[in-house]
């Protein structure tokens, strides 16, 4: 009897950190979409292998997590021993998966970095004002983040509109640089004067705070799995001696019982 009541209270837990893990594993598959498949964000704009290859690590990831945890939970379920092993086994490569993503985010990450970097110049050289998408997302992070350029103003001098601007108008940058911009609608450029001035600082430490932030996220992510695979895989192998002591306890019994029945016949 206390071996059923062991086998209940251990069945409830490993289904409920199977939904625990099962729910972990979508949002990390989620976020590697998110990496690999946004276009809208100025995630869509990084172009890194590195960053790919995270995505694509989450994804993988997330995908082997929910798998395991949907067979945990019908091994738990249906009390099978081989359900349980296939699992345990997919937790320990699950769990070597998360190391080497963690391990590959923290290496890459100045080089993630550097490729975001290049991208802003990239976008700032290829800016026109005309209502692109990576014309958005520049305004949208100069204006939201109150920053102009990469490392200041200056940078927006590599662009030959800028210049040709300038050359005709005086101080000429987007108005997202701009505290109070007063360009009219018509247009996506304003001029600098006394009283309109655009902010001095650069987009560098903002697009690396957000950068930052994203890869602690991700990193929390990832360790908060791994600490749910480790209570899993314990859960799944005491699970597993369970049953495959309660399969050996009704053997014996019925082995006994039909050597008993024998001997009743036999006198």
């Amino acid at each position: 009897m206390k071996s059923a009541v062991r086998a209940d209270v251990l069945n409830f837990f490993s289904l409920l950190l199977s939904f625990v893990v099962l729910a972990l594993g979508l949002a990390v598959a989620c976020c590697g979409v998110w990496i690999c498949f946004d276009t809208g964000s100025l995630i869509g704009a990084v172009s890194s292998h590195e960053l790919r290859a995270v995505g694509a690590g989450l994804m993988l990831i997330g995908s082997l997590a929910m798998a395991c945890s949907l067979v945990a939970g019908f091994g738990a379920r249906w009390q099978k021993e081989i359900l349980m092993l296939i699992c345990a086994g997919g937790l320990l490569f699950l769990f070597l998966c998360c190391v080497g993503l963690l391990l590959l985010l923290l290496l890459s990450k100045g080089q993630i970095e550097e490729q975001a970097s290049s991208a802003l110049t990239h976008m700032i050289r290829r800016y026109r004002g005309s209502g692109g998408r990576q014309d958005g997302l520049l305004d949208h992070l100069q204006r939201h983040e109150a920053c102009c350029g990469l490392t200041g103003p200056s940078d927006w001098l590599q662009n030959s509109l800028v210049q040709t601007l300038n050359a005709s108008a005086g101080s000429t940058f987007p108005c997202s640089c701009f505290r109070r911009p007063q360009g009219s609608a018509e247009t996506a450029w304003c001029s600098q004067d006394g009283a309109n001035r655009t902010y001095t600082q650069g987009c560098r430490e903002r697009l690396s705070d957000w950068l930052h932030d994203n890869v602690v996220t991700v990193v929390a992510m990832d360790v908060s799995l791994m600490a749910a695979q480790v209570l899993q895989m314990a859960l799944v192998l005491t699970l597993w001696r369970t049953f495959r002591h309660a399969l050996r306890t009704t053997r014996n019994t019925n082995d006994g019982d039909s050597a008993h029945q024998m001997v009743r016949s036999d006198t």
